[in-house]
């Protein structure tokens, strides 16, 4: 279970996909964020994550932490057209673990 500790933890441009609040990674299929919040403190991280249930993305970069709601579609033109309908800048292909940008 992710913890503020984790948080904490975590190093400039590292991240993580929680499924019930657990670190998760998949095979195949495309990973689409549809809203977020952007904070610079690992409580306030903790309840962004707490609000979407523990099931969102989780990026830190820079002093900030990115608490992206978001979830798992089998093809990259899903996850492309979920991308650009919440002006997303990127998805996220788990097979080779590439950004595809919308």
């Amino acid at each position: 279970m992710v913890t503020i500790e984790t948080l904490k933890a975590l190093r400039n441009n590292d991240g993580m996909t929680l499924k019930n609040g657990e670190a998760v990674t998949y095979k195949t299929g495309w990973q689409v964020a549809t809203e977020g919040y952007e904070l610079t403190d690992a409580k306030s991280a903790m309840e962004a994550i707490n609000a979407y249930n523990g099931n969102c993305g989780v990026w830190f970069s820079e002093g900030v932490y990115y608490i992206d709601k978001s979830r798992r579609v089998n093809t990259k033109r899903e996850a492309m057209e979920i991308g650009r309908a919440h002006n997303q800048i990127s998805v996220l292909g788990w097979q080779k673990m590439q950004l595809a940008y919308c």
